[in-house]
């Protein structure tokens, strides 16, 4: 048994939970919207070695998964899309998750780090908080670009914590978010769901799937290449381009055009500005009924 300090004694089960419990409001109030935790094992099931939890913190027990809402309603009826990317509406996830994990070396005596998200050599990153979220209990993948959809709030942005304080494990989510009831009716009727009918690779866009008898999600197809070329055009990769182009071209004139071009100046700015260079085109959450009523407003 335990004795908390206002004297009530507990079983080392409930203190267990009740832990759990103070971490989550803890995230809650740092901005998350959900959280979720999960036994770093599950891991050893679905990636190799180097890209697991014990891989980047030593005598890890827990792993907290926070997700937070990016975009506002109002930012999803904006006639401007690009805003959605340039006002930086994807890190209070990050947020959150460094408000738990310096909760936990302050408060608790324990170690705890944010996940890497990013890479740190090459192109691949060192973890996935989108397989995170799953094995977290916050969502499953979806037909739109495998994108992770809570059952409330659809589209979230995640961030994990690594931690040596053991905590009870929640479970994964027995029913999948995607697809929705209605998709499913569509995609009988139509061989179509929103998301599909939004970037459809039979008109040169990037998704394309089933859905099976079971109202399963039956395959997924996401083009990220195609994908890429679209919604990133600006940031680094659209620099090195450029670059390329101007110091190829013979010609004075052209070479002055493409320098003091808006996109050259974009992509220019897209190197010291982090959310110039994250672009993403939103379409296919655009018209997906999981999100749907969270964005209903007056």
């Amino acid at each position: 048994m335990v004795i908390r300090g206002d004297g009530m004694i507990v079983t080392e089960a409930d203190a267990y939970v009740q832990l759990a419990a103070r971490i989550k409001e803890v995230a809650l109030r740092g901005g998350a919207d959900v959280v979720g935790i999960a036994d770093p094992q599950r891991w050893n099931e679905f990636v190799p070695e180097g890209y697991r939890p014990e891989d980047h913190l030593p005598g890890v027990r827990s792993v907290i998964v926070v997700g937070a809402r990016g975009p506002t309603s109002g930012a999803w009826r904006c006639p401007d899309h690009r805003l959605m990317e340039v006002n930086g509406y994807d890190f209070r996830n990050d947020v959150a998750v460094h408000v738990v994990a310096d909760y936990i070396e302050q408060n608790l005596n324990h170690y705890a780090m944010q996940a890497p998200s990013l890479p740190v050599g090459g192109q691949q990153p060192a973890f996935s908080n989108m397989l995170a979220a799953v094995l977290a209990g916050l969502g499953t993948r979806s037909l739109a670009a495998n994108i992770i959809l809570n059952p409330k709030y659809g589209l979230l942005y995640y961030s994990s914590c690594f931690t040596t304080l053991a905590l009870p494990a929640d479970p994964r989510l027995a029913q999948d978010v995607c697809p929705h009831p209605m998709c499913v009716t569509m995609f009988r009727k139509l061989g179509k769901t929103p998301c599909l009918s939004a970037c459809s690779v039979e008109e040169d866009g990037c998704l394309d799937g089933s859905i099976g008898a079971d109202g399963r999600i039956e395959s997924s197809y996401y083009d990220r290449e195609r994908c890429a070329s679209r919604a990133m055009n600006f940031g680094i990769n659209s620099f090195q381009k450029a670059m390329e182009q101007i110091v190829n071209s013979d010609s004075a004139e052209d070479r002055h055009s493409m320098i003091n071009s808006d996109f050259f100046t974009r992509s220019c700015s897209a190197v010291s500005h982090f959310r110039e260079s994250v672009a993403q085109c939103f379409e296919c959450m655009r018209v997906c009924p999981i999100t749907r009523q969270e964005r209903k407003l007056k």
